[in-house]
């Protein structure tokens, strides 16, 4: 009878690499040669692509060009709004929010309804934490283009606490989901501005929200920012970056922000980081795998292939080689998908309540 802690290492990885949440969290308490494959394995705690498909009703999560297919009852009409810490917020049809965490199916529903209009969030903390806050902006307002309005969720509070605030500047919000940055909130707009809003002033002082323009300088008016992605690389936590998507064959430009002058300084490329960047969530940290370093991985596909962008090609390249060019024509693209890393299994019980 064969001795399942003798498998080869090749191929407890090739198994690891299929596993997410629970089941990876099962596979690492086989034994100890099981445990020593999933640490050292790349594809533990690794980024996955989750996407909804309507026509099998499943959720995809898509790792380094393999996808399983997940079924989730509470998702059933629900809309990803942001992602982090392992965690999901979710919106309903009838606006209620929710938290979900995926890989280890656990859900926590926050208590109050949200009107309509708000289209990006971000929250600091897990959802289990008492320092959790969610946050969410809207720069629709009845055709102003100067008005910001912003909610504010703490954890343990049943209201949301709401108000709009007037911008000396018209600032319509990228799709580029908000960050928090060294006690402020980060969020970009359609030409490339930042502005910053400090939750501990929110609806007591108007500097609660700071914009500032022309934090692209001199940029050329025959280009024009499709896509905006707002996002800090692991290890280098003083500075935030941006990757904009220029006209329709989405050049890639990736651009640090110079503080406090707030203006956006071009780099030439990432090194030794490998960045995921979504809507709904944007990270970078360094590359696990020599392979994927200086890159940027999209929620992008071609002919089924994930799609990523090298900086040392200076081009676009499909996982399974059949693809590369410098411009993005031709790829699907992914709008309502988001990147996810999974949260380890907890040790130990925690309260899945908001109060």
């Amino acid at each position: 009878m064969m001795d399942w802690a003798n498998l080869s290492g090749d191929l407890l990885s090739l198994i690891n690499s299929k596993l997410v949440g629970e089941d990876a969290h099962r596979f690492s308490l086989v034994c100890r040669s099981w445990r020593a494959v999933a640490t050292a394995s790349p594809y533990s705690y690794s980024p996955c692509l989750m996407h909804y498909t309507r026509r099998n009703r499943l959720w995809n999560f898509s790792q380094f060009n393999s996808c399983i297919h997940m079924s989730f009852s509470c998702l059933e009409n629900a809309n990803i709004r942001c992602s982090n810490f392992g965690w999901l917020l979710m919106s309903r049809l009838d606006n209620s929010l929710f938290f979900f965490d995926p890989f280890n199916n656990r859900n926590i529903e926050l208590p109050c309804k949200l009107s309509y209009g708000y289209t990006a969030f971000c929250f600091s903390h897990p959802p289990t934490s008492p320092d959790c806050v969610v946050v969410g902006f809207s720069t629709i307002d009845d055709g102003d283009d100067d008005i910001v309005k912003i909610c504010v969720l703490k954890h343990g509070k049943g209201v949301w606490e709401k108000k709009k605030y007037h911008t000396e500047i018209e600032f319509y919000m990228s799709r580029g989901a908000p960050i928090f940055h060294r006690g402020l909130v980060y969020l970009l707009d359609l030409k490339g501005n930042v502005a910053t809003f400090d939750i501990e002033k929110h609806g007591c002082e108007k500097s609660a929200l700071t914009v500032n323009s022309k934090c692209l300088k001199d940029y050329p008016y025959n280009k024009e920012i499709k896509e905006h992605f707002l996002f800090k690389i692991r290890g280098e936590e003083e500075a935030l970056f941006s990757v904009m998507l220029v006209n329709e064959e989405r050049i890639v430009e990736i651009y640090r922000l110079s503080e406090p002058d707030m203006e956006w300084k071009l780099e030439k490329d990432i090194g030794n980081m490998v960045l995921h960047l979504s809507h709904y969530s944007s990270f970078g940290d360094t590359a696990h795998l020599k392979c994927m370093a200086n890159r940027i991985y999209f929620p992008r596909f071609h002919a089924g292939s994930a799609v990523y962008y090298s900086f040392a090609t200076g081009m676009y390249h499909s996982h399974d080689g059949h693809f590369s060019s410098a411009k993005c024509y031709g790829v699907k693209r992914l709008d309502y998908a988001t990147w996810i890393t999974p949260a380890p299994t907890p040790e130990t019980y925690e309260i899945l309540t908001w109060f």
